[in-house]
């Protein structure tokens, strides 16, 4: 029997029809509450092929410059955020939730994250948040 352990891109929409800024989530499921839609890893991620360990996203900053996001893994895990400005950070843990925050030199920038797992399957949730 195969098992689904992809993670899929979802975003969420307001009432006019427009994307939550800061709605960008990855998980296996979509979301039961709220207006979420599956979108297509090609309207989120660079297209350019990726290593299948890494997730990439690009954060606007023209609403500010701080930027976190969270993930919850179900075992130990390293892993390391390249902040797209020259900033990166290697981490680890022994599993369970995780919450990473960066603030960026310049606003109404665009710069391109990539997150690398050594394992990417173990990652069941992923929220990014922009305040």
């Amino acid at each position: 029997m195969a098992t689904n352990n992809k993670l899929k891109a979802y975003v969420r929409y307001d009432g006019t029809g427009r994307v939550i800024a800061g709605s960008l989530i990855l998980q296996r499921f979509k979301p039961k509450v709220g207006n979420w839609k599956e979108i297509n890893a090609n309207e989120c991620c660079n297209p350019s092929p990726l290593p299948s360990n890494c997730i990439e996203f690009v954060v606007d900053t023209t609403e500010g410059t701080f930027f976190g996001f969270s993930f919850t893994t179900t075992g130990p895990i390293n892993f390391t955020v390249d902040w797209g400005d020259g900033t990166t950070h290697p981490d680890a843990g022994a599993g369970g939730f995780y919450s990473e925050s960066h603030t960026y030199p310049q606003s109404n920038q665009q710069y391109v994250v990539r997150i690398c797992f050594d394992d990417i399957n173990s990652v069941i949730e992923f929220t990014s948040s922009p305040d």
